[in-house]
């Protein structure tokens, strides 16, 4: 575990012209050297920005090394507790943070509202910001459930993370604020079987949280636009059939229709990840916790043969 800057990094240290947002970036990484580039490109604007490793064993470090940007180490448990290490070990310049995972991307747009926004000393814990999901190169307005809003911009005295399922929870005393201007969310930048591999692990994560007779009852309202899908979703852990539910609301009720054979593919994605979580609640519940954890993927010795 590092608390300070990778040896051998040449840190480089910006002032802060004015009209620049006064916003820390913490940018959360493991094995990104496909997405880091891009992603530090997209906060030129910015004179302070991090990255939060977790353990890579590709080029991710020497790519955020040779940009001059800090870069810190810590094993993964979680992103709520990932997030909460950033926020009490990584010495950033201002008190305000947006945390971005490396297949994201900031947009002049953002940049300009968190500019205007800070400038204002807002007395916000924090503010939800949308995100654009990106597949083949396309908007999924509607299979990417937008505006999908997370805590990514918040005061870092003012806000913590708890971890929820594979994601996480902020909690705070403070009034959280919604920003206008999307992310860009490269979700499939890895490819189709690091996707899925992924969610393998998630979906172990969801049902072992579904099982978890410990953990606090959740809220949400069907009423509310940030309680409802975490309303739908307990109801929907009651219910038989999880794929086939999913899908039919994706197409049917999200109109994941409407984004083409883009849209269509991941509604089927997203109706196999929640197949996945129902395998595992009904294995977990069965064998109760004793199924074991699939090992870690390696890669094939030779290309797969094509078809």
């Amino acid at each position: 575990m590092l608390t300070e800057p990778a040896p051998g990094c040449r840190v480089q240290v910006k002032d802060t012209p004015r009209g620049r947002p006064r916003v820390s970036v913490v940018i959360l990484t493991h094995n990104e050297e496909i997405n880091l580039a891009d992603c530090l490109v997209s906060l030129s604007a910015f004179d302070d920005v991090h990255v939060l490793d977790s353990g890579s064993t590709d080029g991710t470090v020497p790519i955020a090394c040779a940009r001059g940007v800090p870069i810190y180490s810590h094993a993964f448990e979680g992103f709520g507790r990932q997030r909460n290490w950033a926020i009490d070990n990584i010495p950033t310049r201002y008190e305000w943070q947006f945390h971005l995972d490396a297949d994201e991307r900031m947009t002049p747009e953002l940049t300009a509202e968190l500019t205007a926004v800070m400038a204002s000393d807002p007395p916000h814990g924090g503010y939800y910001v949308p995100s654009k999901f990106i597949f083949q190169g396309k908007w999924l307005r509607h299979a990417g459930q937008y505006p999908g809003y997370q805590v990514r911009c918040f005061h870092k005295q003012r806000v913590r993370f708890v971890d929820h399922g594979h994601g996480q929870r902020e909690t705070t005393r403070h009034e959280l604020g919604f920003l206008k201007n999307p992310i860009l969310h490269h979700a499939l930048s890895k490819g189709i079987d690091d996707w899925f591999i992924r969610h393998v692990k998630y979906a172990r994560r969801e049902a072992e949280h579904a099982l978890d007779r410990a953990r606090p009852a959740e809220s949400g309202s069907l009423l509310d636009r940030l309680g409802r899908r975490r309303a739908l979703k307990r109801i929907a852990r009651r219910l038989p059939g999880r794929y086939f539910l999913r899908l039919s609301y994706m197409l049917l009720v999200q109109r994941a229709l409407l984004d083409g054979w883009q849209g269509v593919t991941y509604a089927h994605m997203l109706a196999t990840y929640e197949g996945m979580i129902d395998v595992y609640l009904r294995l977990l519940r069965h064998d109760g916790g004793g199924v074991p954890s699939a090992p870690e993927p390696r890669e094939l010795s030779t290309p797969p043969r094509q078809e």
